[in-house]
């Protein structure tokens, strides 16, 4: 078995957001990257390896540094064996919307929730996105030089990523992470290394629309082999933290939230493609608690996109999540030997 290696990129944001931006975004902006560096060719290559599961790689969201999605589904799930006071109407309204305004909490806090969902509105700090409006005009007089024509006005849809560090006290999030985990091999080796040189050179990642208008543009500030500690040993129990393509996992003990998503083809003059439409793929979301099956590497995989072709050999869904091992003891566990 290939020995595998955790990484933590640490990412500042460098304007406004649009949309947190997801494995799948981010994995498409790091093959770019490599593309650059070496080659079209070698970029294609190491995408075909990790489809076919010749490598394995995994890649977690963007997330607020040093934080998790919160496993909203498992804590609000009654079946969980988490403890609850049904009797309790108003309570359990008050522990719902707790556990709904988390959207990330950090490790400590999860476990703290985990063991008692119940006091979930007293577990500080945590992480949420808050969603507005920021608008725009359009000058058209100015640029078809006709005098009172009326100005172009419309909205961008903006988000805001805020640290609540206690009751009252917020913060605007700048500094975010992604983790990736990958086979110890030339391959990811070089990935790193063209990593590390986007740092060095301060290279602007573009990861998501709008990015000429200052929108989703994130650098590099370090690149670090990353371990997560004790997680009370083996186990097959993970906290999925990117967006995940299940391969072997078990639907009937993992705690899910699907994602459903349709597939369009882009085009660089034209936007997305209108022609062909009804092509739809649902992936778990992060913040899932997944049992796998047949060990890490197996949980989740990539397919070929429904536009590939042979002008496009990169397209692919990528759905190799990231996942973290963690502690659940009221969950079931495989009594098979645990692999990574």
């Amino acid at each position: 078995m290939t020995e595998t290696v955790t990484y933590k990129v640490e990412m500042s944001l460098t304007g406004r957001l649009t949309q947190l931006p997801d494995s799948q975004k981010i994995f498409g902006a790091l093959i770019y990257m490599y593309a650059e560096q070496f080659s079209s060719e070698r970029a294609t290559l190491l995408v075909s390896k990790i489809r076919e599961g010749e490598l394995y790689f995994s890649l977690s969201n963007m997330l607020p540094r040093d934080y998790f999605p919160t496993p909203q589904t498992y804590l609000l799930d009654p079946s969980s064996g988490q403890p609850s006071d049904r009797s309790d109407s108003k309570k359990d309204k008050k522990i719902y919307k707790a556990i709904k305004d988390r959207s990330f909490m950090k490790l400590a806090e999860i476990y703290k929730a985990m063991d008692n969902p119940n006091h979930a509105d007293h577990l500080y700090p945590f992480a949420c996105i808050e969603s507005s409006q920021q608008i725009h005009a359009a000058i058209d007089s100015l640029r078809y030089d006709i005098p009172g024509l009326d100005p172009n006005v419309y909205s961008v849809p903006e988000v805001n990523v805020v640290e609540v560090l206690k009751e009252g006290r917020k913060e605007i999030v700048t500094k975010f992470s992604f983790y990736l985990c990958a086979d110890k091999c030339d391959k990811s080796a070089e990935l790193l290394d063209a990593l590390q040189h986007a740092k060095e050179s301060k290279r602007r990642f573009f990861l998501g629309p709008r990015a000429s208008q200052g929108f989703n543009t994130f650098v590099v500030e370090s690149v670090q082999a990353h371990e997560f500690g004790d997680s009370g040993g083996r186990t097959n129990t993970y906290l999925n933290l990117g967006m995940l393509l299940p391969q072997a996992i078990d639907f009937e003990e993992s705690s899910l939230k699907l994602f459903t998503s349709e597939r369009r083809p882009y085009h660089s003059a034209g936007g997305w493609g209108k022609e062909l439409s009804g092509q739809f793929i649902s992936f778990i979301e992060a913040g899932s608690i997944i049992l796998v099956t047949e060990g890490r590497k197996k949980a989740g995989g990539s397919i070929l996109s429904p536009f590939n072709n042979k002008d496009k050999p990169r397209d692919i869904v990528f759905g190799n999540a990231f996942l973290l091992p963690i502690r659940l003891d009221r969950r079931k566990q495989y009594d098979a030997p645990v692999t990574s």
